[in-house]
């Protein structure tokens, strides 16, 4: 899938038009969206495909030091429209915009992080987003696991539990095979939500603030992540952050967002 144009695997599911309003097309997107973020962390990687758009628009929500300028929209118009995007030109001036990005990301703190852009309540006006298991689209599946973004539901973040792990994956450098195999059973959980959901003491676990973790998370994840891009042991000087956003920008993001 690339702009405006569909594999031709997808038309067997737009066959009876009367189905097509049924199906879960948010989860086959994002399904197939993590896989390629998947294969774009292979060394021999040069391109990402999916639905960037969500992925830009879902940038912009939560990062406000890279955001672009916004416009107003008609209430039933789609939220990333309202984002006015800016396309750069290439060479010196692309090196010279990612190496202040990375340093940008490495500058970051809770504090520049927008938690929760759709609401405070947004897991419980939409229950679908607090599912835990497998989504998928099609051969493609993926896990989804709302306990590693609590914040982003207005909650505490706690140490997730053990992560859902596939039955047998293939990962090579090079993107030409890339498999992950889930149990059998890990793909009827969708169709059994309320038994899968993520579990929260509503009262106790709200955030007070909305950076809120518990004590030892951040030492959790700091053993489990690379919470920096650029080397610590190689200098630099911090450059001012800029005011546009081009499409480096979102996958410099989306490759650190995959490390951590």
């Amino acid at each position: 899938m690339s702009r405006d144009r569909l594999r031709p695997a997808i038309n067997v599911f737009l066959k009876d038009q009367r189905r097509v309003a049924g199906y879960a097309w948010g989860a086959a997107a994002l399904a197939y969206l993590y896989r390629q973020l998947g294969m774009a962390t292979r060394v021999g990687s040069k391109s990402i495909c999916g639905c960037l758009t969500l992925l830009q628009a879902w940038i912009y929500e939560y990062f406000p030091l890279f955001r672009p300028s916004q416009i107003l929209q008609a209430p039933d118009a789609p939220r990333a429209s309202s984002w006015v995007c800016h396309r750069f030109a290439g060479g010196d001036d692309a090196r010279q915009r990612l190496v202040r990005y990375r340093q940008m990301l490495d500058e970051m703190s809770g504090e520049d992080v927008s938690w929760t852009p759709y609401g405070r309540d947004a897991g419980t006006e939409v229950l679908r987003s607090l599912y835990t298991g497998v989504i998928r689209f099609a051969d493609v599946a993926e896990g989804y696991d709302p306990a590693r973004c609590r914040r982003q539901f207005g909650y505490r973040q706690t140490i997730p539990r053990t992560m859902m792990v596939p039955k047998d994956v293939y990962r090579p450098a090079s993107c030409s095979t890339y498999i992950v195999f889930w149990e059998g059973s890990m793909d009827q959980l969708w169709g059994n939500l309320l038994s899968h959901f993520l579990h929260i003491a509503i009262d106790s676990d709200l955030c007070e603030y909305p950076s809120e973790a518990d004590e030892d998370y951040m030492d959790w994840y700091r053993t489990r992540s690379h919470p920096r891009i650029i080397n610590p042991d190689s200098s630099g000087v911090s450059l001012q952050r800029p005011v546009l956003v081009d499409e480096v920008s979102y996958v410099i993001i989306v490759q650190f967002l995959m490390y951590c």
